[in-house]
């Protein structure tokens, strides 16, 4: 097969990046407009478009079939277990403090990539099974490119998404496979659920709202302003009053909601559902 030798015209580039944040609310500014051109090429290669106007007009004429493998292409990533694990050690101090025993403990997981943020959660509720009392937990992850969402329910996983972690961790949390992979063990899967879903398209969030924390950590940074304010009122929409919203450490809202307070919890900053 023939490589594509095309460049993006600027009208191009407009035009798929519209498009791309209308859909999936990242945006490629043009200081990386080279790096969608790149991660695009191969795909006009794949299905033999001679242009970047004509996989645009695919992207118009397929809406759903194209445009789930393009999420896979434009979106970022890179994760890992337990990353800024501070925030989960904050997140269950807080819980404890707080009554609501009886009913399950519910967290949502927004842009959770291959599950090891969702999974770290659920390692993490073990480890301070003492301060839940007994609580039920359930935690919700969802993201847009539909083959993380696979690696996520296989729950194996490489060296790269492990290196936080020492050899008496990965001893104890999972099960060694074949060329340097690794199984999550059953007991740290269990009450984490995973699907299909957009953070600008509430309608395709999980049911099981309202959340006690939401988790969406190095994912607004890649946001349009226009999206990262939708994000934040579709997150308010499904968190408790009083529910807690964690962005990655690069990450803020502050002064764009009303609906949220910053709060300093014992390690983390968060971000507090103002109550009604």
């Amino acid at each position: 097969m023939e490589p594509v030798h095309c460049t993006m015209s600027q009208e191009e580039y407009l035009l798929l990046n519209e498009l791309i944040t209308q859909q999936f609310g990242v945006t490629f500014p043009e200081h990386k407009r080279t790096m969608l051109e790149a991660r695009l090429r191969g795909r006009l290669q794949a299905l033999h478009l001679p242009r970047f106007l004509d996989y645009y007009l695919q992207l118009q004429r397929d809406p759903n079939g194209e445009r789930k493998k393009l999420a896979e292409l434009v979106t970022n990533n890179e994760t890992y277990f337990f990353r800024e694990a501070q925030q989960f050690e904050a997140l269950f101090e807080e819980i404890s403090r707080r009554s609501g025993r009886g009913r399950p403990l519910r967290l949502l997981c927004a842009g959770c990539s291959s599950g090891e943020e969702a999974y770290s959660l659920a390692i993490a509720r073990c480890n301070n099974a003492g301060w839940l009392g007994g609580r039920p937990f359930e935690v919700d992850a969802f993201d847009v490119d539909g083959g993380r969402i696979e690696m996520a329910r296989r729950a194996e996983y490489g060296r790269g998404s492990l290196r936080s972690l020492d050899a008496s961790q990965i001893a104890r949390y999972f099960t060694p496979l074949e060329k340097e992979r690794w199984s999550l063990r059953p007991p740290f899967r269990a009450g984490v659920r995973f699907a299909w879903g957009n953070i600008l398209e509430p309608a395709t969030f999980p049911p099981a709202a309202p959340y006690d924390a939401v988790f969406c950590r190095n994912v607004l940074i890649y946001f349009s302003e226009a999206a990262l304010r939708s994000a934040i009122r579709h997150f308010a929409a499904v968190l408790r009053p009083g529910g807690l919203l964690f962005l990655g450490v690069a990450e803020s809202i502050i002064g764009l909601s009303s609906e949220f307070e910053t709060v300093r919890l014992s390690r983390a900053i968060a971000y507090r559902r103002v109550e009604p």
